[in-house]
């Protein structure tokens, strides 16, 4: 599930913005969202996202489409104090039909009327405010008022920004669910409210919900997520970026380049030397890939990590030198961590604020007995020992992970997760998992985890409930204390908005199976199977896929526009994927045929029909994790083929 990701993902493309012409960039932004309104909430609809806490004073922002508020920024604004000012007029705009002008405090401006001050303004500095001298690290942000005075400030990366979209989804009730869709902008002419004074710091530093569906920089401001996989302006404060992103020996020592000619360089397996690992005991190893971290470093000089790590396999060095430590540290990472020490100590000086990061997986989960991570070395720790072979069950109810974790943890290492939350044989098929990811989310960072990655399907749109998923865990890897169910609601309500019952019954469902399964005792519950479950999984029970289809077809009577209906079409996608898979066939992991059973009083045609439909209008490329352009075309002509015949052969 390592193997080749990186290869299908599309290098990030900068772009950058002439920060000296405001008022071009506001038009720019208003022209380009002027469309983006999304058809209106469930009127059963609630903000899981409101502000816990007293209530200030009411403000009143806008009345009958006119504001007196000025939107203010400091005399020498940063270009992220510019883009959160930009982006509130923008939605505020929407709301209200108020065009909120946004002004500098040059010297000796004296605003007119009410105030929403951006950023550290000279106004927040003789406020006597305890906010205006908050640490607010690189992401926080603080939300407070004085008199009718409203501060929205934050941290020295993307916190002026992060303030203003707290503001609007927490207090305003303002969304942005899907990448592709439209927002979802509350009509409020007259718009009075009582903001909660709060500040906040979030935990972890890398928030990354995996999934295609997440891979969007807008997207990713806007919900608070820093995927190095959403390219964010680093004008806008930026994302994650890894100048190398694992399994990166070969790409620092190729074996092409390198092998025939030294190959001490590599791996002794048996007595004989094998390009599968790095020889991590071989001083000229190690000098190569000291030049070619910093190289990398060099060309890619705002990124914050790179991964010097093993190779997608075992097959580490069983050479004297290095069996000797790996022996002596009871784990194949002994080599690994002090190879990957000796790497963050030639880099420090050049860049203090780059980690270099290393997997903790397979052979090197668990960590050295007394070799130490140093303080800029970042353990990427894998779940495979939990997620592959139990991927519905609580990480705290299996053992080895969580050996491995505290194990790291009580050595002071800095730990960013990497968890699974799919099928990557089935991408579409349902995956009732709800219930455990949350919980994981909330252990890894009680045993030091500062960053998370939610491996999910990310080739593709077209998952379960992707759209979904990358918003709920969005913000739960922003504020892990959020409940799911509340914010599942929040998003079944607010996205599909007149058709959204029967697509919460539908999730209702999902979640009573698993509640259903992980009450049984464990010997022989599907729910212990290997992530790569198949879809005559029995759990996926005709009556169940029977009971879907018919809360789909309700769904689809309620949605009364085409954007809802495209959504409610894309959800039901994967429940025609199990039907078609259980009654025409499919193929399995080993490339046997699994024939299926048809049922009497199906129209098939017409079920792989909408499959394609479907597919070609959401441009679904990707049923499983496969390294091809293309897997769903073969899909749609394997079932065309099994049209074709009576019976299923």
């Amino acid at each position: 599930m390592h193997s080749h990701m990186h290869a299908s993902i599309t290098r990030k493309q900068r772009w950058r913005v002439n920060h000296t012409d405001l008022i071009r960039l506001v038009t720019l932004l208003l022209v380009t969202a002027s469309v983006c309104l999304g058809a209106a909430p469930h009127p059963d609809w609630k903000n899981s996202l409101k502000p816990k806490g007293e209530p200030g004073p009411e403000l009143r922002l806008a009345s009958g489409r006119r504001t007196d508020y000025t939107i203010l920024l400091p005399a020498k604004p940063t270009s992220q104090e510019r883009k959160a000012a930009a982006d509130l007029a923008l939605w505020l705009k929407k709301m209200t039909g108020a065009d909120f002008p946004i002004a500098n405090e040059s010297v000796g401006y004296r605003p007119k009327g009410k105030v929403i001050s951006i950023g550290r303004t000279r106004l927040l500095a003789g406020s006597r405010l305890p906010e205006a001298s908050a640490d607010l690290g690189a992401e926080g942000y603080a939300i407070t008022v004085k008199g009718e005075t409203l501060f929205l400030l934050g941290g020295t990366t993307r916190g002026p920004i992060n303030a203003v979209y707290a503001l609007l989804e927490e207090d305003l009730g303002c969304r942005w669910y899907d990448r592709v869709a439209d927002a979802t902008i509350p009509k409020i002419t007259n718009l009075k409210f009582r903001p909660v004074p709060r500040q906040y710091t979030p935990i972890l530093e890398i928030r990354d919900p995996f999934y295609w569906d997440a891979f969007d920089g807008t997207w990713s401001l806007r919900n608070r997520t820093n995927s190095p996989w959403a390219a964010i302006p680093e004008e806008f404060g930026g994302n994650v970026d890894y100048a190398l992103f694992v399994h990166t020996y070969e790409t620092l020592v190729p074996q092409a380049k390198y092998f025939k000619d030294h190959p001490e360089y590599y791996s002794e397996l048996g007595g004989k030397r094998q390009p599968v690992q790095l020889c991590l005991t071989n001083p000229d190893v190690l000098k190569i890939v000291i030049e070619g971290v910093k190289a990398k470093l060099a060309e890619k000089p705002h990124s914050e990590i790179i991964s010097v790590s093993p190779n997608d396999t075992t097959g580490y060095c069983e050479c004297a030198n290095c069996k000797a430590i790996d022996d002596a540290e009871g784990s194949q990472s002994g080599t690994l961590i002090k190879f990957v020490n000796a790497v963050a100590d030639a880099i420090r000086k050049d860049y203090p604020n780059v980690k270099v990061s290393t997997l903790a997986y397979l052979g090197t989960f668990m960590p050295p007995k007394t070799i130490k991570p140093r303080d800029n070395v970042a353990i990427q720790l894998c779940t495979d020992s939990h997620a592959w072979g139990t991927p519905f069950l609580l990480v705290t109810e299996t053992e080895k992970f969580q050996s491995a974790m505290k194990a790291w943890a009580a050595v002071g290492a800095t730990m960013h997760i990497w968890d699974y939350t799919t099928n990557f044989s089935h991408y579409s098929l349902p995956m009732p998992n709800m219930q455990v990811v949350t919980p994981a989310i909330r252990w890894f960072i009680d045993h030091n985890a500062r960053g998370v990655m939610l491996q999910g399907s990310y080739q593709s749109p077209g998952s379960d409930n992707g759209v979904m998923r990358s918003w709920v865990w969005a913000k739960q890897l922003w504020d892990p204390s959020l409940d799911t169910r509340e914010l599942m609601r929040d998003f079944i309500y607010g996205y599909y908005g007149k058709a959204a019952e029967p697509i919460w019954k539908y999730n209702d469902l999902l979640w009573s199976i698993w509640e259903e399964y992980h009450a049984k005792p464990k010997d022989g519950n599907p729910l212990m199977t290997h992530i790569r479950y198949r879809p005559d999984i029995d759990f996926l029970s005709k009556d169940f896929v029977d009971q879907s289809f018919a809360l789909f077809a309700e769904a689809e009577k309620l949605a009364k526009d085409s954007e809802t209906l495209r959504r409610v079409k894309l959800a039901k996608l994967p429940i025609i994927y199990t039907r078609l898979s259980q009654d025409l066939g499919f193929i399995a992991d080993d490339g046997a045929l699994q024939p299926g059973k048809r049922q009497p009083g199906i129209d098939y045609k017409a079920l792989v029909d909408e499959f394609e439909e479907t597919i070609k209008r959401e441009k679904i490329t990707h049923f499983k994790e496969v390294f091809v352009p293309n897997d769903s075309e073969p899909r749609i002509k394997f079932y065309r083929e099994r049209l074709a015949d009576n019976q299923p052969k």
